[in-house]
């Protein structure tokens, strides 16, 4: 499982508030009262859930705005998550640093 996910649904949802917002100035004449507060209640249902959705992260959601696919970042980071937990000494044996001893030619 991912601890990235890509941002679609924030996009989804507040393309909907937008358009839920453009309905409603169209029925501000008078006699639809029922039809908007029908569609006051999907909005505010709308922007309600994209509130619980960020709230239930551990952390603010990311933007990145760099090169590469959504799916091609979510691999890289995925991979540099992994990597970085690794212990020292589970690197392989070229990453890791070697502290050689240098032997003196003793001039005796």
């Amino acid at each position: 499982m991912t601890n990235f996910l890509p941002a679609g649904i924030i996009n989804d949802r507040l393309n909907d508030i937008c358009r839920l917002a453009g309905e409603l100035q169209e029925l501000l004449a008078p006699g639809k009262d029922s039809e908007v507060a029908e569609y006051l209640g999907q909005l505010q249902d709308a922007a309600q859930e994209v509130l619980d959705l960020i709230q239930s992260f551990s952390c603010q959601p990311l933007i990145y705005t760099g090169k590469g696919t959504t799916e091609e970042v979510i691999t890289r980071l995925e991979w540099l998550l992994a990597f970085s937990e690794l212990d020292q000494e589970q690197l392989p044996l070229g990453n890791r640093k070697k502290r050689r001893r240098r032997k003196v030619a003793s001039g005796y």
